[in-house]
């Protein structure tokens, strides 16, 4: 009785081992591919976010740069007015 249970038994995981397999490798592909685009999600985040931060910084450098020369010209002027 034990001889032909161990026997079914083998037969099942014998004839259910394939399907695990097929199962294993179509999961492994998918997460592979959700993967690959994760990281190409995740770099294309990183470099808007660089190009934002490039952004901000050219228009804050024009900003220091518009108020200085606004302030040097208002001073020069006040300075002309004052002699």
């Amino acid at each position: 009785m034990k001889k032909l249970r161990l026997l079914t038994t083998t037969l099942v995981f014998a004839a259910l081992s394939p399907l695990a397999h097929a199962d294993l490798s179509e999961g492994a592909h998918q997460f592979k591919s959700d993967v690959k685009t994760a990281g190409k999600e995740t770099g294309h985040a990183f470099s808007n976010a660089g190009h934002a931060i490039a952004h901000g910084a050219k228009t804050a450098g024009h900003a220091v740069a518009n108020s200085t020369r606004n302030g040097y010209y208002k001073t020069k002027h006040w300075v002309k007015e004052k002699t």
